[in-house]
């Protein structure tokens, strides 16, 4: 398996305690399927597997037959390295006691050991159980599943549970293409949807140390719907990648290049929880001429939250450029409760849509904190992120390098919702049209102890552009200096625009543009973005900054953008902008708060 290194392991061997944990927790979620029915896991009886053949006497397929409901299938003691399974997928439908195999776990000898193998002919794994039904699976690599409906690895009417698993190049695909998989002829799909090239899960989701990589959805005549994991109830991602992954429809919708949560049709929200986990490298697409494509690396219809994760190089697009949160796309259902993604300590970062919000497509409220979205693109607007709904918080992060060919380099605020960050750092964004550092169209903005620098656009507003003056822009103890629009110095545009706030400094506001009487204009003395300690790269100010012990700490912070060990005040007063020069030398070395 050559491409397991790119998931990133936390301790070693396998973590069944906390898996199960991990799944009691999902399954007892209000938006995911009813768990009333699910009774804690029963030790039962264990079923050997003694031989790698199909079927037969200690067969695989015989194991799972002699199982009943709380037994586990035992492959750890297999000499050989693959089982190909040719009479057709494993059914986990009914024990030997002619009850319901509402609990059935999988122990194999380790991803790298053991790989189960469907030839492409059917699905590896079919749990048809009942919604309160759980599957667990360990050890094990799943591989080279093939169907004309859901799930091309794994189908579950239930809940999935898997650690130490790596499930690879699985395909959820319309009949017409089903010969070129390499298996035989079946009905057409017609305009059916089709759901999780690798796993569709009518429950919840939980992933432990585990790999999704090169999985496929394709849809002919309906939508496609995430092509590593569907997960109707909440997924789970611990120390885990998703990767490589692609969902196609010819002629609808297609969502979740990686994972899609959710239940779109049915109007079901659910969650999205990652940790230490790699979303990189899926794709979604639709030929198309009208239909939205969302969600390159995951689509949630529901909430999100993402620490110490990285969301790179996913994408969006369509014939009609209709692809929108080329990383992250989330939204509410219609009528739904309100939704939100937060993200601490995580990469957003070289993703692309054709339409909007090329690292993410947020269609409730976002928070980012001590992150990092950079390299992003959008065709129209947000080229780091693309503000749908709902307010916008963003602390102690850099967005740097996004590219929108619309609007918003960095930033595309459209809605009536609020925009704020602090001790953070937006610079060298690019927008062909407006708003090459943030874009503005109904919202307000808050930039506090903020760097706003270096960011450019073609049309109006190099660094913050308001589409009417109407809006409030308060700035507090920020520094905007370095935008240009067409080569020329241009920091803030929207005449008629009265800015509140005090203790900033702003080079090169339009005419008409009304600054805070206490507004510095010299140069700050930028140095380059640079790592100066902390998590996120920021400006450092250079000797004479006119900067240094200008600003205000009206918002109360204990530590500058680069967090702990790096005072927000020292010396007379704050510092403009979100680095703050240092009294006495630092050693970089601890700066970071590591060793604590």
């Amino acid at each position: 398996m050559n491409r397991w290194n790119l998931a990133r392991f936390v301790g070693s061997g396998l973590r069944p305690q906390s898996l199960a944990l991990c799944i009691a927790a999902a399954l007892s979620s209000p938006d995911s399927v009813d768990a009333s029915a699910v009774q804690p896991f029963p030790r039962g009886n264990v079923q050997v597997v003694t031989t790698c053949a199909d079927d037969g006497p200690g067969s695989l397929r015989a194991a799972v037959a002699a199982a009943v409901s709380g037994d586990t299938v035992d492959l750890s003691g297999l000499a050989c390295s693959q089982i190909s399974l040719v009479s057709g997928a494993i059914a986990i439908a009914q024990g030997s006691d002619s009850q319901p195999l509402f609990a059935l776990q999988l122990t194999g000898p380790g991803h790298n050991a053991l790989t189960i193998d469907g030839g492409y002919a059917d699905r590896v794994f079919d749990h048809a159980a009942g919604d309160a039904a759980a599957l667990t699976i360990s050890g094990l690599t799943i591989a080279h599943g093939f169907t004309d409906g859901d799930g091309g690895c794994i189908r579950a009417s239930g809940s999935v549970g898997l650690a130490d698993v790596s499930v690879i190049e699985c395909t959820a695909d319309s009949a017409a293409n089903r010969s070129a998989a390499g298996g035989a002829p079946a009905a057409s799909l017609g305009a059916t949807t089709v759901r999780g090239g690798g796993l569709y899960a009518h429950g919840s989701v939980t992933l432990d140390d585990s790999l999704f990589d090169a999985d496929k959805v394709h849809a002919d005549g309906g939508q496609a719907f995430g092509a590593a994991i569907y997960s109707r109830g909440d997924l789970v991602l611990i120390a885990s990648t998703i990767s490589g992954s692609y969902a196609r429809s010819e002629s609808a919708e297609a969502y979740g290049g990686g994972v899609f949560v959710g239940d779109r049709t049915g109007q079901v929200q659910a969650t999205l929880s990652a940790s230490d986990s790699r979303l990189t490298g899926n794709a979604a697409y639709s030929a198309c001429t009208a239909c939205p494509v969302r969600g390159g690396g995951a689509w949630v219809y529901g909430s999100a939250t993402f620490a110490q994760s990285q969301l790179n190089g996913n994408s969006t697009f369509s014939n009609a450029q209709y692809g929108s949160g080329g990383g992250l796309y989330f939204r509410a259902s219609f009528g739904g409760a309100p939704v939100s993604a937060t993200l601490t300590d995580t990469d957003v970062s070289s993703n692309s849509a054709d339409s909007d919000g090329g690292g993410i497509g947020a269609g409730g409220d976002l928070h980012l904190s001590r992150s990092t979205v950079s390299g992003n693109s959008a065709n129209k607007d947000g080229g780091g992120i693309g503000q749908f709904g709902g307010n916008l918080d963003i602390a102690d992060s850099t967005l740097t390098g996004n590219i929108a060919l619309g609007r918003g380099g960095g930033i595309f605020l459209f809605g009536y919702g609020s925009a704020a960050t602090s001790n953070s750092t937006i610079s060298g964004n690019i927008a062909i049209l407006n708003g090459g550092g943030i874009a503005n169209t109904y919202g307000s903005v808050s930039l506090a102890n903020s760097t706003l620098a270096f960011n450019s656009a073609n049309g109006r507003g190099g660094g913050i552009y308001f589409r009417y003056p109407d809006y409030p822009l308060e700035l507090q103890s920020t520094i905007v200096a370095g935008n240009q629009v067409g080569g020329l110095p241009d920091d803030i545009w929207s005449p008629g625009l009265d800015i509140s706030g005090a203790n900033n400094l702003v080079q090169a506001a339009d005419d008409g543009v009304g600054l805070p009487l206490d507004t510095l204009t010299a140069d700050p003395l930028l140095q380059p973005l640079a790592d100066n300690g902390g998590p996120t790269y920021t400006h450092a100010l250079g000797d004479g900054s006119p900067a240094i012990d200008a600003g205000n700490d009206a918002a109360g912070l204990d530590f500058d953008q680069r967090g702990t060990g790096f005072a927000r005040v020292s010396g007379a007063r704050a510092d403009i902008g979100a680095f703050e020069l240092q009294s006495a030398p630092l050693d970089l070395i601890f700066a970071d708060g590591f060793d604590l």
